[in-house]
């Protein structure tokens, strides 16, 4: 069924170095005046309403954007899609008004880490950064993975070539201008999406049937989920993958940094205006997982390649030429969503370890510092990226239960002023020893009542901690100190 090599290797490697070359030539065109640490980790703060709303959006495409949406129409149908598009775009609106609070109490901050060091104390802030840089790790390495899945299929280069290509491209691309790079890449990455969702998109489905054809497949693969409150596709997926994704923004120095990065009366509205934008994407993509559902056509997809749904109905209804440019969308946005990764680490590197050690750091030192911390990031990435076998749902799911101990005390942070931080922290701790083992059990038993839990677990649990040291604390945090220079 699947049209493999589409490209042969010596045509894939050409493929892979025009981008390289296309993107590395536009971020030097578009900002030409040398770096300063303030450029090179918030864009100077200036960064206008139209960019803001489409580099939110667009960073918040992930791998599991471009394929677990087809995976999830294909195997759950209706309610699979639903509670994959839902939790994505209420995310960016969430974040919305936790980035306009973060820029009223803390307009001159770089990180999350900075943050939550100065509202409760240094240990808090090794806390946050030691987690984020796991988090932006998977970033990388998930990136990674859902790119070697496809262009190895397309090309037949080897995966260990093909892993050493991409974290360089991400890495030598990050290095150039840090989150002014990101910029770029994400507008290329814009035109991509565009590209594929009012175009290549639509082609597959007149070539397919039409209309027709896709809802013959929104129950699934099994026809079965049609249900858009299916309650077990609630209780299994819809929690554990909402639990995910808004306590994934929240923690996400790539947002954070895009929040300190965009003017701040154009905040609010850039994240909301993001929200909508991104919803697209999942929407059309999963349209490509009905039609792979259609059983008209007879499509023999194999379990271990369920995430390539979307890609394997382009591939046998489409001509080369179709594959080549859907290749290219997924090339670009896990290539700028790796870099913002990259970029994201900088800011830590810089702001909540090289400056603490050295406060009076030189610009000159700031930036090699943050440039160090995205060269160790994409050795390690590239270095895990080689397990085989990683699920991308799997994953997401993983480091969201790990992540979800941060998101109640993140949120109440910006605006309790009696939250504890000796309460917090514990909390935190305690809901990550609880819940992760419970995931990873759950993940190993193939138990999803456990593994909810394990999702639910540390909300449950840092809840109850900060608002007990809430109530008992006689101390009360004056934000306008962040204010102060």
């Amino acid at each position: 069924m699947l049209q493999q090599n589409i490209l042969n290797q010596t045509q894939g490697f050409i493929f892979l170095f025009l981008f390289w070359i296309v993107a590395f030539l536009c971020i030097r065109m578009f900002f030409k005046k040398k770096e300063t640490n303030l450029t090179f980790l918030v864009s100077n703060r200036n960064v206008g309403l139209l960019l803001g709303a489409i580099t939110v959006s667009i960073a918040w495409v992930w791998a599991p954007a471009l394929f677990v949406s087809s995976q999830k129409a294909y195997e759950q149908g209706v309610p699979g899609l639903f509670w994959f598009t839902l939790p994505n775009a209420g995310a960016l609106i969430l974040f919305a008004f936790l980035a306009t609070r973060m820029r009223k109490i803390f307009d001159s901050g770089f990180t999350l880490p900075e943050y939550m060091g100065k509202r409760f104390n240094r240990r808090m802030e090794l806390l946050y950064s030691f987690t984020i840089f796991i988090v932006q790790a998977y970033a990388v390495i998930v990136n990674l993975t859902a790119a070697l899945l496809l262009l190895n299929l397309v090309t037949g280069i080897q995966k260990e070539s093909l892993i050493v290509i991409l974290g360089l491209m991400m890495v030598s691309l990050s290095l150039l201008k840090g989150i002014r790079s990101s910029f770029v890449e994400d507008a290329i990455k814009t035109g991509m999406v565009a590209l594929v969702a009012l175009i290549i998109v639509p082609w597959g489905i007149l070539a397919t049937g039409g209309l027709p054809g896709v809802i013959s497949g929104i129950g699934g693969v099994t026809g079965k989920f049609t249900n858009l409150f299916d309650p077990t596709i609630f209780w299994t997926f819809g929690i554990p993958i909402s639990i995910s994704l808004l306590s994934g923004i929240v923690i996400d120095q790539q947002q954070w940094q895009r929040a300190f990065s965009i003017k701040r009366k154009d905040v609010k509205t850039a994240f909301l205006l993001g929200g909508v934008i991104f919803a697209v994407v999942p929407i059309m993509l999963g349209a490509l997982g009905y039609l792979a559902a259609n059983p008209a056509l007879n499509l023999k997809i194999l379990p271990q390649q369920h995430q390539l749904a979307g890609f394997l109905v382009l591939s046998k209804f489409l001509p080369a030429a179709a594959i080549i440019g859907f290749t290219a969308m997924i090339l670009s946005g896990l290539v700028a969503a790796g870099s913002s990764a990259l970029s994201a680490v900088s800011s830590i590197g810089a702001t909540d370890f090289y400056r603490k050690i050295k406060p009076k750091a030189s610009d000159k030192e700031l930036l090699k510092a943050s440039r160090v911390s995205m060269v160790m990031l994409i050795l390690i990435g590239m270095g895990i990226s080689l397990i085989p076998n990683i699920q991308l749902l799997y994953l997401v799911l993983a480091v969201g239960a790990f992540r979800a101990a941060l998101f109640i005390p993140t949120v109440l942070s910006l605006f309790w002023n009696k939250l504890s931080a000796e309460y917090t922290f514990w909390g935190i701790i305690l809901g990550m020893i609880v819940g992760v083992p419970l995931f990873i059990y759950g993940s190993i038993t193939k138990n999803p009542n456990i593994t909810s839990f394990g999702s639910l677990i540390p909300i449950i649990i840092t809840l109850f901690t900060c608002v007990l040291g809430g109530v008992t604390n006689n101390r009360v945090f004056k934000f306008s100190s962040l204010l102060k220079k």
